[in-house]
């Protein structure tokens, strides 16, 4: 875990055009281009759009690490899109094992694959150039409530915390000779039990302790606590203009190719 948010960290820190952009300006042109691939049934557009998102992950410096992390959630979109061909649909076009596979699912099938596949390529972008206290605070400045803003925040700093708690606590039984092959199924589920108990106490402990703490240095349910001060530049602006302009540009040429082919 350590590890992915390490690599994370040193996204953040390359120098690119992308990692200029206002985050506000980045959530707004990233849920933008997610709408419009969840609307869109153009295959061609979705490839468009998919070639611009490959090109904006070139700008930012961080295409291979991008593609890397993409690859690991890649499959859970082909495994959604591999049964389509054969569950919907009227006409055949080939039979697989004895399977028939239907013209229209298999179309809707590469569809479903590819808003999948934009989604997850802006999500991505987002994630490598952005950190996560700029995507929160950048949220609160577009209408997220405080309360919310804070929690997400909250959860962000101890979900480490208590991850490390986690890790030390197996690093503990694995010290007293615990192993899983050679007790029982029963003793095994009572000692997980015991583990996973102990983890909701401390987490308990350490949301009080949390809490006194941000009671006793003024914090209150109106309290508006942030340290993003950033104002929007020409770039961000012009940025925004650009991803606008391509996804009509890619909706139009999508169209034209889907009545050419």
């Amino acid at each position: 875990m350590h590890g992915s948010v390490y690599t994370l960290e040193r996204l953040y820190t390359k120098e690119s055009l992308m990692h200029r952009i206002d985050a506000r300006i980045k959530l707004i042109s990233i849920f933008i281009i997610v709408l419009f691939a969840n609307l869109q049934s153009n295959i061609y557009s979705l490839i468009i759009l998919e070639i611009f998102l490959v090109f904006l992950m070139i700008l930012s410096k961080t295409f291979f690490d991008v593609v890397k992390r993409t690859i690991v959630v890649l499959p859970f979109g082909v495994f959604l899109a591999a049964f389509q061909p054969f569950v919907r649909g009227e006409t055949i076009i080939y039979n697989l094992f004895g399977y028939p596979v239907y013209y229209e699912g298999l179309m809707f099938g590469i569809t479903m694959f590819l808003k999948f596949l934009v989604c997850v390529s802006a999500i991505m972008i987002l994630s490598s150039t952005t950190t996560m206290y700029q995507v929160i605070s950048a949220s609160r400045k577009l209408g997220m409530p405080n309360i919310m803003a804070m929690l997400l925040g909250l959860m962000i700093r101890y979900l480490f915390l208590m991850y490390d708690v986690m890790e030390k606590t197996i690093k503990a039984q694995k010290s007293r000779g615990y192993n899983r092959k050679n007790l029982k199924f029963k003793d095994a589920l009572k000692i997980f039990g015991y583990t996973v108990g102990s983890l909701f106490i401390r987490a308990y402990e350490q949301g009080e302790r949390t809490y006194l703490a941000m009671v006793s240095r003024g914090y209150n349910e109106n309290s508006e606590i942030s340290l993003y001060d950033i104002k929007i530049t020409l770039l961000d602006i012009i940025y925004l203009c650009l991803i606008i302009t391509f996804i009509v540009v890619s909706y139009y040429i999508g169209s034209l190719f889907n009545q050419f082919f």
